[in-house]
């Protein structure tokens, strides 16, 4: 956390295991496989260490911080860069990571090389390089003397994709980055999809609604529960009743 600035500003969780896969690697310790094979989320893992805060904004990722870390700073016209792309498939096409994603096309999923199950189909590879390249080609559409911040925080930076973000926030360009980034991906993922003789799917292009069923609600909550907390939940015997009723007569 501290390799991060997590000592002094809470840093987004994805970030903080993105660099713990990165020290893993190097010390030959698989942490994706440590996580999995715990029974538990991340989150809850990072929770049990006794010198870290966790918030849990809504509607986004976990911000994780040594005690004292401050919360970062929000900007109120700042919108998501998702745009109507499905989360799993905006991360697939977006986020730098040390496996890379591929597609399941038997559940219609997007995931790491490391969980995929069954066929899978190659996605291609996001790298740093190609991520500024597309923030160029924005910047490139701006006014001569509107460029200069972008360009310098695209090539002069440590951080050039969140100093990037910044400049456009603090220019009002951040809506149409945002605009523009997404018709960029929407671009890229059909053009992959027919690479690969893929049908694009409706649901890669809108964004995921707030769960109104109870039973999706118990589904998205499965993955938060340890395995000795699913085996306490008490079931009805009258549901076990109608899943074996249901069974039978599928079968």
């Amino acid at each position: 956390l501290k390799d991060l600035g997590g000592d002094s500003k809470m840093v987004p969780g994805a970030k903080l295991r993105q660099r713990m896969v990165q020290l893993g690697a190097e010390r030959e310790f698989d942490v994706p496989a440590y996580v999995r094979d715990s029974d538990l989320p991340f989150s809850r893992l990072v929770e049990r260490v006794d010198t870290v805060t966790i918030v849990r904004p809504p509607g986004s990722d976990i911000l994780v911080g040594l005690h004292g870390a401050s919360m970062p700073k929000w900007h109120p016209q700042s919108v998501s860069t998702r745009g109507e792309l499905r989360s799993d498939l905006y991360r697939a096409f977006t986020r730098i990571a040390p496996e890379p994603y591929v597609y399941l096309p038997h559940s219609d999923k997007f995931v790491t090389a490391d969980l995929s199950e069954g066929e899978s189909i190659k996605v291609m590879r996001v790298s740093l390089d190609s991520l500024i390249a597309d923030r160029r080609a924005f910047v490139e559409t701006l006014q001569p003397d509107e460029q200069p911040p972008f360009l310098a925080a695209l090539h002069h930076s440590a951080n050039p994709l969140t100093q990037f973000r910044n400049v456009a926030i603090e220019r009002s360009r951040i809506n149409q980055w945002v605009s523009v980034q997404a018709e960029q991906l929407r671009s890229r993922i059909i053009q992959w999809a027919a690479d690969n003789k893929i049908t694009p799917r409706d649901a890669w292009f809108r964004r995921s609604r707030g769960v109104t069923s109870p039973h999706r609600a118990l589904y998205r909550l499965v993955p938060y529960l340890t395995a000795d907390e699913i085996r306490d939940l008490r079931i009805p015997f009258r549901a076990i009743e109608a899943f074996l009723a249901d069974s039978t007569t599928s079968e």
